[in-house]
């Protein structure tokens, strides 16, 4: 049964505890290259966009949708698929991370620019249009101004160690996922990323913080749910194969 003042308990003495092992990942999420990350920044703007000029089906709009287009790609590319830096710290009684987006400061910049020149444009609306132009203008003025201050942020998470684990690498996505004996809120996680040099060490490291566990690699994510349900099993072995 789930306890959340037991997981606050435990959550201080893991950060308290002895650092056994740690390792650090950078890159994009599923061993992505730095092709794909630009053909999804070109995609995802100039697919829509293109539809959208084919329905208009005005001469004049292809340049201002076109810098739209362009000024997405950047976005998307830089925002949605940037490349990440984890740290993690391996202790005895669970795993606790960093993570951070790796963003050009230049692509920063460019937000908050176009963030303050949003903001501009809905306080000209206002003046030009009256009131009515609140509806919408109000809103994009209060998204705006907050992506003034828009900057990279360090975030923290934690995953809490019980007995009885699955080890899962999964291959596709070069990350290694963690399932509990039973499988709990707070005791189980996907996002393990590992750079490939590091990847036996990482295992060898878990799997002996772990006190009974299975090694199963995978081609991808969705393949562990064909092991479960994760219940405890007496039987249960270290197994390093």
């Amino acid at each position: 049964m789930y306890d959340k003042d037991n997981e606050l308990k435990l959550e201080k003495e893991l950060y308290n505890s002895p650092v056994l092992y740690e390792w650090e990942y950078s890159g994009f999420h599923g061993n992505k290259t730095s092709l794909t990350q630009w053909l999804l920044g070109i995609f995802i703007p100039f697919f829509p966009i293109s539809i959208l000029l084919l329905l208009i089906n005005d001469i004049n709009a292809v340049v201002p949708f076109l810098f739209i287009a362009s000024i997405m790609m950047f976005v998307v590319r830089y925002l949605w698929f940037s490349d990440c830096y984890y740290k993690f710290y391996l202790t005895q009684i669970g795993l606790y991370y960093t993570y951070e987006q790796i963003i050009p400061d230049s692509a920063y910049k460019v937000v908050r620019g176009f963030a303050w020149f949003g903001v501009a444009v809905c306080i000209v609306s206002v003046a030009i249009i009256g009131p009515m132009a609140f509806v919408g203008a109000g809103a994009c003025a209060l998204l705006s101004f907050k992506m003034t201050g828009f900057q990279s942020q360090v975030r923290d998470s934690y995953v809490l160690f019980l007995d009885e684990y699955t080890l899962f690498d999964i291959l596709k996505e070069g990350a290694f996922s963690i399932r509990s004996h039973p499988d709990r809120l707070f005791n189980s996680f996907d996002g393990l990323y590992y750079q490939l040099k590091d990847k036996n060490e990482i295992r060898d490291n878990l799997l002996n913080v772990f006190k009974k566990s299975y090694f199963i690699e995978v081609e991808r994510l969705k393949e562990i749910d064909n092991y479960g349900p994760f219940e405890p099993s007496e039987n249960l072995s270290i197994n390093n194969a």
